[in-house]
């Protein structure tokens, strides 16, 4: 099969080079300026829970060298936009599959392709790339495959054979829903961003887990007020999910700080750090800032995570990182009252 991996992203090199030593014809696009930061053009990926390294020459190129049966959209959400108003020329009849971060990427997508091309893969993934090229895998999970349009069940099935050879997968019936959880979860990786620490040593911090869970009780409120049926994804259980959501905020922050340390021993930065240290503006837009607008549309508030697409926004401009205490005092002031016992 023909792959075109749009995104020298994480998730876009992670998933080209592993579909490329599962047998498949990939090429990964980006523009040329990132391609040349891309050692000899060969993607390394190591997966730490196992030390397996992966490393593959892959075609690199602005535009597909053929027509691909699949496009698979694994950029930045604020870059899909953009990839796929550039590749509809080359890939007008692929079917695209969206590797998706929030809950706007195959919405954005229809604005170009037509809707029954659009397959929706919701990926549980960490992975950091500090070197262009080279991914650390910290932990691969699953991937969720459905449609939020009327892609033939044909079109469903081929991006699922596909991605089976690089992930476990599934399919998701109600994949909107499924968005939603992959939201919910990604809502406490912006504080990493804020402060510039790793992700483990942020929540390592007990105040600092407190507020990430403050965030996804805020978070779980505006969807439960949308009406929207949080799917647990494959790799999270349901009763875990709502046991720490809805547990007091310090016998929650104890099982998030226990769920991160679980993760990977190896230092994981973030997908808004990794944008802020790589000078480019952060997701923050698409992650928090999308709970805010779902939050607004139903006339609620979501002040906590409005805070957080403020704190990001001023980091990206003054390239000043915050201290542990000035994101605290911020978030004392914007969080609704907790009883003393309960920390923040």
């Amino acid at each position: 099969m023909k792959v075109a991996v749009s995104g020298i992203t994480p998730p876009g090199c992670a998933i080209a080079a592993l579909l490329s030593e599962a047998g498949e014809e990939v090429c990964l696009l980006g523009p040329p300026e990132k391609i040349e930061r891309v050692y000899e053009k060969i993607l390394t990926v190591r997966q730490v829970w196992d030390g397996r390294v992966i490393s593959v020459d892959v075609d690199m190129s602005p535009y597909p060298p053929f027509a691909p049966d699949i496009l698979v959209l694994a950029e930045r959400v604020q870059d899909t936009l953009s990839a796929a108003e550039r590749l509809l020329p080359y890939c007008r009849e692929a079917t695209v599959a969206t590797i998706q971060e929030g809950t706007k990427t195959e919405q954005i997508v229809a604005r170009v392709f037509p809707r029954d091309n659009i397959v929706t893969c919701v990926l549980t993934l960490g992975a950091n790339c500090a070197v262009p090229g080279e991914v650390t895998i910290n932990f691969k999970g699953y991937m969720v495959i459905g449609k939020a349009y009327d892609a033939p069940g044909w079109r469903e099935d081929m991006v699922a054979n596909l991605m089976s050879k690089a992930f476990s997968t599934r399919l998701g019936k109600k994949i909107a829903h499924f968005n939603c959880t992959r939201l919910l979860l990604n809502l406490p990786y912006c504080i990493p961003g804020i402060i510039g620490e790793t992700v483990q040593n942020t929540f390592a911090d007990p105040e600092m887990a407190e507020a990430a869970v403050l965030l996804l009780k805020e978070g779980m409120k505006i969807i439960r007020k949308a009406e929207v049926h949080i799917e647990t994804l494959p790799d999270m259980d349901d009763k875990s999910l709502h046991d720490l959501i809805d547990a007091p905020l310090h016998e929650a922050s104890r099982k998030f700080m226990e769920a991160v340390a679980s993760l990977s021993r190896c230092p994981c930065e973030g997908p808004v750090l990794g944008s802020i240290e790589n000078g480019e503006t952060s997701e923050i837009d698409y992650q928090n800032g999308e709970l805010v607008k779902i939050a607004k549309a139903l006339g609620r508030d979501a002040p906590l995570n409005e805070l957080m697409v403020r704190l990001v926004h001023h980091v990206e401009k003054t390239w000043r990182f915050m201290t542990k205490e000035e994101f605290l005092a911020c978030v004392r002031k914007a969080a609704p009252r907790q009883a003393p016992q309960q920390g923040l």
